[in-house]
């Protein structure tokens, strides 16, 4: 399968509110207090946490909040091939949390801290084409009609924080090769000593912490 000559990519804020409500159902606001809780998570940690505990931590919650979100708007939690998501049931649209290098910057695509194992590469290959496999018992099939997408977070202290909700191209070499389409939720910057806004609608949300470089 051919790699994509130029990946799509939403920068501005007008094509990205209009991008965001028609093809996810939801604002770009929402989506900021998903990383905004990742982001929190991340900066929690301390030099007494086991060395892996940022990015354990920044998945284990922004996962969460993706799908308190997500299940708000009838979407439903999913876990293809053991990988934790949500999902679309109309559409067939998965998305998926994901910590990475760099979000949201155009001279790079970002890459997950940790390399896309076999399992990720089957499930991107899926949302390609009109496949169904059924695996073990106690995973749920990986069931390919619609598009699958990651929310890309990235967080230190030189770049900041910085997100964006992308489509990749299938993984090669267990990275992912390039996107087809790249939607940009937090460029460098644009969060610097954020707050979670408790009056975005995020059902059963209970995040009121405050951010602050250490």
């Amino acid at each position: 399968m051919a790699v994509p000559a130029e990946t799509r990519i939403l920068a501005e804020d007008d094509e990205i509110a209009l991008r965001l409500v028609e093809h996810f159902g939801v604002l770009k606001e929402e989506l900021i207090q998903v990383v905004l809780a990742a982001v929190t998570a991340r900066r929690d940690c301390t030099d007494d946490d086991p060395i892996n505990a940022p990015g354990t931590f920044s998945y284990h919650l922004g996962t969460r909040a993706m799908r308190v979100l997500f299940r708000s708007k009838r979407w439903e939690r999913h876990r293809p091939n053991g990988i934790e998501s949500v999902l679309n049931p109309e559409t067939g649209q998965q998305i998926v949390f994901q910590n990475v290098d760099l979000a949201a910057e155009r001279t790079r695509d970002p890459q997950a801290l940790s390399p896309k194992e076999s399992g990720s590469k089957e499930f991107i290959e899926a949302g390609q084409g009109d496949l169904f496999r059924v695996l073990a018992d106690d995973i749920e099939p990986i069931l390919t009609v619609g598009e699958v997408w990651y929310l890309c977070v990235s967080c230190d202290e030189v770049t900041g924080v910085r997100a964006e909700l992308s489509r990749p191209f299938p993984v090669i070499n267990r990275k992912f090769a390039k996107f087809h389409e790249r939607i940009f939720i937090v460029r460098k910057g644009e969060l610097d000593g954020p707050v979670l806004d408790n009056d975005i609608d995020m059902p059963q949300q209970d995040y009121d912490i405050r951010i602050s470089r250490k």
